[in-house]
């Protein structure tokens, strides 16, 4: 008899646990479903092509890495590459995260880096003749993200069914020197035509969370609004923001295949 009520209690925690490892999969699955994707670079002033990029994400047996490449008309480049770990519960996390811009000549423009496992942030400012290199150790929240990969929550946001609504996020940034900054994630109610993309899309604004303070400073912070598409599995397909930190506002559109193959020329 309690030979049986064992053989029952391992079946059942067998099964429990198989539970726990396919929706742990299916999740991972989902939440790193990124697949090579270029872009145009627009102004998004002019609508005049500046450059071309490509983001990918490649797995590794804990997560993925984010990898994004972006290669301007006049030579500069950026590399941005964010390691992502799931944690516990099959949650995606932000573990380190790079974002490097290259003048012409290969050498540093600008770079910010922070390890969240250690909380060391650091940003290097080399534009305009000066030499800089600020290092902060930062206290992050668990639901912090940096660059592209703010994508990720966002994506899970919206495949949870979030829209009309606001949800809060954590984001790194070197502004200039390392911070942590509470932001707001507001998803449109529902898809519009975006007329750069040709197609309708769900857009998402992304804007620093200053509490009471956000009606005053609403008119001089810059916001970030990305847009996906809801035909297309909830893929990214664009955004608007400023390159960096007080730097130039760029556009990434994603561009539609013809042929079989993207219609933006790979960065190299």
């Amino acid at each position: 008899m309690i030979t049986t009520w064992k053989r029952q209690l391992t079946v059942i925690l067998f099964a429990i646990v198989l539970a726990v490892a396919c929706a742990r999969s299916a999740f991972s699955a989902e939440a790193f479903s990124f697949p090579p994707t270029s872009f145009a670079i627009l102004n998004p002033t002019t609508g005049v092509a500046m450059g071309r990029a490509r983001y990918r994400i490649e797995s590794t047996p804990d997560g993925g890495i984010l990898r994004g490449e972006n290669g301007y008309f006049d030579g500069q480049t950026d590399v941005e590459t964010a390691h992502i770990q799931v944690a516990a519960g099959g949650q995606p996390k932000l573990t380190e995260f790079d974002h490097t811009y290259y003048n012409p000549d290969k050498s540093i423009l600008k770079r910010a880096h922070v390890d969240l496992k250690t909380g060391g942030g650091t940003c290097i400012d080399n534009s305009a003749g000066q030499k800089s290199e600020q290092s902060e150790v930062l206290t992050i929240p668990d639901d912090t993200w940096a660059g592209a990969s703010i994508v990720i929550p966002i994506q899970n946001f919206l495949r949870a069914g979030d829209h009309g609504i606001s949800r809060p996020l954590h984001a790194f940034s070197c502004a200039p020197t390392p911070k942590i900054f509470s932001i707001s994630v507001d998803i449109d109610p529902g898809p519009a035509v975006w007329t750069t993309y040709g197609a309708e899309a769900i857009r998402v604004q992304v804007r620093p969370d200053f509490g009471l303070l956000n009606v005053i400073v609403a008119a001089f912070v810059p916001k970030l609004h990305a847009w996906f598409d809801p035909a297309k599995g909830l893929d990214f397909i664009g955004d608007e923001a400023a390159r960096y930190y007080k730097g130039d506002p760029i556009m990434l559109v994603k561009r539609p295949a013809i042929d079989g193959h993207d219609s933006t020329r790979r960065v190299k």
